[in-house]
Formats: structure tokens, C-alpha cells, sequence
């Protein structure tokens, strides 16, 4: 990444801010993914749903990279950099059922969660008061998707948490 006039602290941040971004473009495609393709008897609530949700990270994902920018390094942006950068694992949905896409959006927004948490504690660490207050604003948005999630799976935050076992996106073939 471009150094400018900052020092190792910030060249933390600017990398923690290029994850967090790489998770937004990963997990908002694979969302839109789920809008796409989620089949069933309630599939005009989830496909409005899995849009807001996808919306949601996409409009998160140009002030990201401003961030990243303004702090005096070059923003990632091509596919592969995303790709080595996010911590969300890339796969097929095991099924177009509603269920088993809410349970695989859990474990990316846990997994958004976590990277946004660490990203917000190196920005309080170099005194960027502005991109702390913006992840801390991330933060509650992705925690509101994340009760979502829940409530419609039947669950409260904290039983949908202790069920991820692992949180990564579930890697299945495509069911047609």
C-alpha cells in the first residue's frame, strides 16, 4: 500500500480497513446471490430481505474505501484483491431454501462483525475518531441484520451466535 506522511499504526488501519472492505463486497454479492436464487412459500418477504441486506453493505463500501484513502494509502479494488483480503469463505448456498440462506448470512455477518470489531479498536489505537465513529455506525447496522436473521430463524441473537460453529458460508453445489 501507498505510505503518506503516516506511520506504522495507520498502515494497520488502512489494512484492517481494506479486510473490512473485502468482507462488504464478498458478503453483499454472495447476498444478492440469496435475492436471486432463494425459492419458496415466503420468497417475495426474503427477496426483499436478502435486497435490503445487500444494499445495505454495497452502500458501505465507497466510504470504506474513502477511509482507506484518506489516510493516505491506495484502496484495493480489483476481484483478486478482495478475494485474498476477506475473511468471508466463498461458496454455493447448500439450498435455495430461505432457512439454510439465513443460517449461511449469520455466519458472513459474524464474520463482518468480528473483522469490523478489530478494525474499530486499531482506528481508536491511532486516534481516527471519524472511521471509529463510522465502524462503530457499521457495527450497529450489521447487528441489526444480524437480529434479523434471527427472529427469523426463531432465535435471539445469543442462540443463533452459540449455534455458528463455524463462521464461514457454507461450500455446496448449486442446487438447480
Amino acid at each position: 500500500m501507498y505510505q503518506y506522511n503516516k506511520g506504522a499504526k495507520h498502515e494497520a488501519l488502512a489494512g484492517a480497513l481494506a479486510e473490512v472492505l473485502a468482507d462488504a463486497v464478498t458478503l453483499s454479492h454472495i447476498v444478492q446471490g440469496f435475492h436471486w436464487n432463494v425459492k419458496g412459500s415466503d420468497f417475495s418477504e426474503y427477496h426483499a430481505f436478502f435486497a435490503g441486506v445487500y444494499e445495505d453493505l454495497e452502500g458501505s463500501i465507497d466510504p470504506t474505501a474513502e477511509n482507506i484513502l484518506k489516510l493516505g494509502f491506495d484502496s484495493p479494488y480489483l476481484l483478486e484483491d478482495f478475494v485474498g483480503l476477506t475473511s468471508i469463505k466463498m461458496g454455493r448456498v447448500a439450498s435455495n431454501d430461505p432457512q439454510t440462506m439465513l443460517l449461511d448470512l449469520a455466519k458472513g455477518l459474524n464474520q463482518i462483525i468480528e473483522c469490523n470489531n478489530r478494525a474499530f479498536h486499531v482506528a481508536n489505537d491511532c486516534d481516527e475518531q471519524g472511521i471509529a465513529d463510522f465502524l462503530a455506525g457499521r457495527d450497529g447496522e450489521l447487528k441489526k441484520h444480524m437480529w434479523q436473521v434471527a427472529a427469523s430463524l426463531g432465535m435471539s441473537t445469543r442462540e443463533l451466535k452459540d449455534a455458528l460453529v463455524a463462521p464461514v458460508i457454507a461450500v455446496d453445489e448449486f442446487s438447480a
